[in-house]
């Protein structure tokens, strides 16, 4: 369940997400050993090639908790079990 699918893939479903950003958000989250921050997977996203403004990240985390795929807490996101 921690691998991007299909829909992760496919084109985004709110206004103002870049495309191709939910698979990669997907990924970084399901590689993480716990919670991530939004600061964090900004950063991330960075380094992996993606610019991106936080307002545009958290749009992908609201598509991603819309979709059932994440929970939030104090600690950050995760991908639901």
């Amino acid at each position: 369940m921690n691998e991007p699918t299909d829909k992760d893939r496919a084109g985004p479903t709110l206004p103002g997400i870049p495309p191709g950003l939910v698979g990669p958000v997907v990924s970084i989250l399901g590689a993480a050993k716990g919670p991530v921050r939004r600061r964090q997977l900004l950063e991330e996203l960075g380094r992996r090639g993606h610019r991106v403004s936080l307002a545009g990240v958290n749009r992908v985390l609201q598509q991603l908790k819309e979709m059932g795929r994440t929970v939030e807490t104090p600690d950050g996101i995760r991908l639901r079990d």
